[in-house]
């Protein structure tokens, strides 16, 4: 069930990303200046600010974690900084509204914030773009 819970939030995030992409794309085709597809995709994940795509258990886990332990125990150093950040939001949340608990301030963040980037690799990122726009440009080719 967890897993796929993360493949649905995954997928929603890739749509996001998808969007992101494409809008950037049109905007740099009208600008009339060359066009650097790994640049492009560099400033999509930095500049876009998508919704945390997290499973809210494994989010209250994780913030009680970075709570008790003052740690995080991620793999990677960009899910580092995305809980570091989704951590902090909470406990703003909590400052601002002190009778709020964890689990309610962290539902509102997950429900009305948004991330400060995108955190995955500008790696994950091209591959995932790349595929799904040669896809689309093979489906139009053999329509």
């Amino acid at each position: 069930m967890m897993a796929e819970e993360r493949k649905r939030q995954t997928q929603l995030r890739n749509r996001e990303l998808l969007s992101d992409y494409r809008r950037a794309l049109k905007e740099a085709y009208h600008s009339g200046r060359p066009i650097n597809r790994r640049d492009l995709v560099k400033r999509v994940l930095l500049e876009n600010r998508p919704r945390y795509y997290v499973n809210f258990d494994h989010a209250y886990n994780t913030i009680v974690h970075i709570d008790s332990r003052s740690e995080v125990s991620k793999k990677t150093r960009l899910k580092q900084a995305m809980w570091l950040e989704i951590y902090q939001k909470v406990k703003s949340e909590q400052e601002k509204h002190p009778s709020l608990s964890l689990s309610n301030a962290l539902a509102r963040v997950l429900a009305t914030e948004r991330a400060s980037r995108y955190y995955i690799s500008e790696a994950y990122a091209y591959k995932y773009l790349y595929s799904v726009c040669r896809q689309s440009r093979t489906s139009r080719i053999a329509g």
